[in-house]
């Protein structure tokens, strides 16, 4: 029976010597890349709570820089196209404006030519047969069937 209690020692001993160094080596730092846990900074030593607030503040703060930046950019890159395009729309008005007078222009000259064409639609007796007197034209009476 002695056997067995000797054994039975040695077990608890052998298995507290692996918890020991297990959570020693967790203390240490030594598992954590592995296991993936605890807070380290760019020099791989642990942070504390302070440290950690103060290094997530700093990234918050960083983002914000960052997203500002990208907001500037994306305004100036805005104003830049409509720059561009608000100088197309003004050739494009500056081109309807000159049609613009091109049709009026247009219009006047054909009144006035449709005027003196109407003019001349109207020739005087006078003009044909001087001192003859008056001339009445009538239409054509329809035929009767």
């Amino acid at each position: 029976m002695a056997e067995f209690a000797s054994r039975g020692v040695g077990a608890a001993g052998l298995t507290t010597g692996i918890i020991g160094t297990s959570l020693g080596a967790l203390n240490s730092g030594l598992l954590r890349n592995v296991l993936g846990g605890g807070a380290t900074c760019e020099h791989d030593h642990g942070v504390n709570r302070y440290e950690l607030s103060m290094q997530q503040q700093i990234a918050r703060l960083e983002s914000e820089v960052a997203l500002r930046d990208a907001n500037i950019y994306n305004d100036a890159k805005i104003l830049e196209t409509y720059k561009y395009i608000d100088g197309k729309l003004e050739g494009i008005n500056a081109r309807l404006a000159e049609q613009a007078v091109f049709n009026a222009t247009c219009t006047a000259t054909m009144n006035c030519i449709s005027g003196q064409v109407n003019s001349l639609l109207v020739v005087p007796n006078s003009s044909i047969c001087p001192g003859w007197g008056n001339v009445t034209v009538a239409p054509a009476a329809a035929p009767t069937t």
